[in-house]
């Protein structure tokens, strides 16, 4: 995602999951806390508590690694755990702001990714039962693996969508800000 705006100030921003998870859309944040002192740093650590789709997370993240204005990488201490990778590079234009997040989800877990109208929780019901008759095994595993890009595909697109709010967000500070020092 290319941002017109300095590296280090989109630093500042995504490296701090306070600021950061309030810009996302896709869900409502109850509480992230910083827990530990200023600055975020490796090993800093992070409560969360959110809605999603109706559903209450919590769960905690560390920073495992910390090079400003570069990289951010915190890991979820869930199970499983999650990792989560921010780079920031500059560009003649401002920077590059890349997010790639690593998630090993069991099939049974996919169900609960998987939030959607009547047809899907139906579907789930059907794959549920399915390893009940060894006929029909493999396409459960074919189900299962539907299942698993229809979740990915939503997660990229609602990753794509809070980026979008990120770069949003510094882009209007940078223009507010601008138009402050003009008048």
């Amino acid at each position: 995602m290319d941002i017109r705006a300095d590296a280090a100030e989109v630093f500042a921003l995504v490296s701090d999951l306070r600021r950061k998870a309030r810009l996302n859309p896709n869900i409502e944040v109850v509480r992230i806390e910083l827990e530990g002192d200023e600055p975020v740093r490796e090993g800093s650590t992070f409560r969360h508590r959110f809605v999603k789709a109706g559903r209450i997370f919590e769960y905690r993240s560390r920073c495992v690694r910390c090079v400003p204005p570069r990289l951010f990488v915190s890991r979820g201490e869930t199970d499983p755990p999650f990792e989560v990778r921010v780079t920031v590079e500059a560009t003649p234009a401002g920077c590059r702001l890349t997010q790639r997040e690593t998630l090993e989800v069991p099939a049974e877990a996919l169900d609960a990714l998987d939030a959607g109208p009547a047809p899907a929780r139906a579907f789930r019901d059907v794959v549920r039962w399915l390893p009940l008759f060894p006929g029909a095994r493999h396409l459960g595993s074919e189900l299962r693996a539907l299942q698993r890009e229809r979740v990915l595909g939503t997660l990229r697109g609602e990753l794509e969508t809070w980026l979008h709010a990120v770069r949003a967000h510094v882009e209007a500070a940078r223009q507010a800000l601008a138009q402050g020092e003009s008048a």
